[in-house]
């Protein structure tokens, strides 16, 4: 599509997909060939609101998508491109974009960014806004693609070039720390999207970010966000204390930021990670009582055939040591996973109960 002289982007905000929304517009907001384009992220898409922004040029409509959102995603991007046809430009990205572009492109999409977006994404409203052609953008698919990549084939993004939120559009949320995990967990879609490397976001950063975000946006408390908040600092396979303590020690010392939670929802911990000495260091910094630990199974078996690299017996340790450090461990489950049988399912039960009786809660899921 050439010629497209686009002038507003409206990112369409969804509760679920909030996080890659707050990461995304962050990126085109310190990229300074973008700053003419007007940005918008609201929660709802009504005809009158896109309606109304034509009237400046065409205007490229953008979302991350889930699998769960699928419903949602194509009777909304149906009926925009069915009342203002290709005055709209429709651009996907996300979970289910990636694993499935062809989905979106198939619902009216025009471009779909697969894996990691920000570095893509912020070339591609670059060269739609100027009217040059964007189907040859590193992630992107349009109709005529036939090579899909796979997202953990791309380069991988340097968290330390962006901003882990939307500063200037006031769209905060938790600072991803880290990304990547060198677990392979089989119901897990992370090393699938990020890969298995691992990428810290560095201290330094993290405290300019929230330092800004505190003095600029009255921020008061912030979450890290990390697929396991103990690999802080490390390849990810153990935890590194010193760099640990090292983010905690700086971030809660940053004036006007009177909590830092780490640990808790939507972060999780792996339990073998789970030591007395780190949690008593945790204790002196974070605001959070909970502690998200994820065990996922009451079966070894299944634990082993899902490649989780841990036993139930960690788990139970890691909520044994959560709750003598006065901490609440609030503990995944997932029902339902491949090659899970009856009895498997009731030591799943049988594990609930006890975490339950020792003083956990649980977080129970569903593999779909």
């Amino acid at each position: 599509m050439h010629d497209v002289d686009a002038r507003t982007l409206i990112f369409r905000v969804h509760h679920q997909s909030r996080y890659s929304a707050a990461a995304l517009i962050g990126a085109l907001e310190i990229d300074h060939r973008l700053e003419a384009l007007d940005i918008i992220a609201p929660t709802e898409l009504p005809n009158a609101l896109v309606g109304k922004h034509l009237s400046k040029g065409r205007v490229i409509i953008a979302q991350s998508v889930l699998s769960t959102q699928l419903k949602r995603v194509t009777e909304e991007s149906r009926r925009i491109r069915d009342h203002f046809g290709d005055e709209v430009i429709l651009v996907g990205g996300g979970p289910h974009a990636s694993a499935r572009p062809r989905d979106l492109i198939d619902m009216g999409f025009n471009y779909v960014v697969v894996g990691e977006g920000e570095e893509s994404f912020q070339e591609l409203v670059y060269r739609l806004v100027n009217g040059e052609d964007a189907s040859g953008v590193d992630g992107v698919v349009t109709e005529t693609t036939t090579d899909i990549p796979r997202p953990r084939d791309r380069d991988k993004v340097k968290l330390d070039d962006f901003p882990p939120f939307a500063l200037k559009h006031h769209i905060l949320g938790p600072v991803e720390v880290t990304r990547g995990c060198p677990f392979k967990c089989k119901f897990c879609s992370t090393p699938f999207l990020s890969g298995n490397g691992v990428r810290h976001r560095s201290v330094d950063r993290v405290v300019y970010w929230l330092r800004r975000a505190a003095s600029e946006r009255g921020f008061r408390r912030t979450w890290f966000l990390s697929p396991n908040a103990l690999s802080y600092g490390g390849s990810g396979r153990r935890p590194e204390p010193e760099k640990l303590q090292h983010l905690l020690a700086e971030t809660t010392s940053i004036e006007g930021l009177d909590e830092v939670y780490f640990g808790a929802f939507p972060s999780e911990v792996r339990p073998e990670f789970v030591s007395d000495g780190i949690l008593r260091m945790m204790r002196e910094y974070v605001a959070n009582r909970t502690l998200q630990i994820g065990i996922q199974s009451g079966s070894n078996r299944v634990l082993e055939i899902s490649n989780r690299h841990h036993s139930v017996e960690d788990g139970l340790r890691a909520v044994r040591i959560a709750l003598d450090n006065d901490f609440i461990p609030h503990v995944d489950m997932i029902f339902g996973l491949p090659g899970e049988t009856s009895d498997d399912r009731r030591a799943s039960l049988e594990l609930c109960y006890n975490l339950i009786d020792m003083g956990a809660k649980i977080h129970g899921h569903f593999f779909m």
